[in-house]
């Protein structure tokens, strides 16, 4: 087996999200905005004569679980939830009422219109006409009958049916992921993670998203499926993690989620995915993909789990990382072959001209 961990680590290295450049944007955006908002929530209800309800934000999704990867269209984005301390039982008739009050809120704040989506209200930097950053506002409201959080679903015009309050705990989802593993065994999950969505991101560029598997789907399952692999240095004689066979272990396991059956919409046998929600509402995290565009996603699965067996057989750290490129993008280092390095060996030992 080829050592290609130097490799990894430095593809790694060159996708992880920054926490001191592209991070630090990231915050200052969500600083600026939740301080609107919260001022003009506070607006909202004294306008209308009623008592100002609690406000709060927090962190959600990759940014908040430190998994972010540095988006391929340069569009950097970070999800933070707004929780309106008032019971969705007042406020069955439009779900989406508070999203359209916060769509308001910000309109003019940016050059973009905000932009109410199923499960956020989405505040868009541009730069040249082009999306540079985003910042995705969930709305969330509490309930007088029990203590979960209930998020907003549906877009503005949406028909009734398709606007409700969804059963949610955003919070136990981040509690969950951060509690995975600990110390190095952390940071090798971690990575793990980051080289899957990179994977995504060259493998399903040309889908859209009702195609593409969710990146949290797939760090949900690493939380419950990945383990920690750590083997011998032969040369140092220390114990280090092998990314490698842990990426190729996960994979396998995410392979094994697939049930090949007959759907009867498309009639014909496919192989379809399910997995549920590790915290409430127990949804399937794949419920937005179609039975053919899962079974796409079964393909390709195939093709990386194909990949990543031919790295840990090949020798050469050359031919590995060549092949594991194809994959998982150009940004992964590619060793020289070892009749280059042999070459260059041989010109450098080379004995000097004694002619000028």
């Amino acid at each position: 087996m080829a050592d290609i961990q130097k490799q990894l680590l430095d593809f790694h290295d060159e996708i992880k999200l920054g926490k001191y450049e592209e991070s630090a944007t990231l915050r200052e955006k969500r600083d600026i905005i939740t301080k609107k908002v919260e001022n003009g929530l506070v607006k909202y209800f004294e306008d209308r004569g009623e008592t100002v309800p609690t406000i709060d934000f927090f962190d959600q999704g990759s940014y908040a679980v430190d998994t972010g990867i540095v988006p391929k269209d340069a569009d950097y984005d970070i999800d933070e939830g707004v929780i309106i301390g008032l019971n969705k039982e007042g406020y069955e008739s439009d779900p989406t009422c508070f999203k359209k009050v916060v769509r308001d809120i910000m309109k003019s704040h940016t050059k973009k219109d905000p932009k109410i989506k199923n499960p956020c209200v989405t505040i868009t930097y541009t730069k040249d006409d082009e999306p540079q950053y985003h910042v995705d506002l969930p709305i969330y409201l509490k309930s007088s009958e029990d203590d979960n959080l209930y998020l907003s679903w549906g877009k503005e015009f949406s028909v009734s049916e398709n606007k409700n309050w969804q059963i949610s705990d955003p919070k136990g989802l981040n509690n969950h992921i951060r509690q995975a593993f600990s110390g190095d065994d952390k940071k090798q999950f971690k990575r793990v993670i980051r080289y899957l969505k990179k994977w995504k991101d060259v493998k399903f560029e040309s889908e859209t998203s009702e195609g593409t598997p969710p990146s949290v789907a797939l760090t949900i399952i690493a939380s419950a499926k990945f383990n920690p692999i750590k083997e011998i240095n032969i040369v140092t004689g220390k114990e280090e993690h092998n990314d490698l066979k842990a990426m190729k272990e996960l994979v396998d396991e995410l392979k094994k989620l697939f049930e090949y059956k007959f759907c009867i919409n498309e009639m014909e046998y496919l192989y379809v995915i399910e997995y549920e929600l590790p915290v409430e509402n127990k949804g399937n995290v794949f419920s937005k993909m179609t039975n053919k565009k899962m079974n796409s996603f079964y393909e390709k699965v195939v093709n990386l789990q194909v990949a990543l067996q031919y790295a840990i057989d090949e020798t050469d750290p050359h031919k590995a990382c060549k092949e594991l490129a194809k994959i998982l993008g150009d940004k992964l280092p590619i060793p020289d072959a070892v009749e280059d390095r042999y070459k260059t060996v041989g010109a450098s030992s080379a004995p000097a001209s004694n002619f000028a």
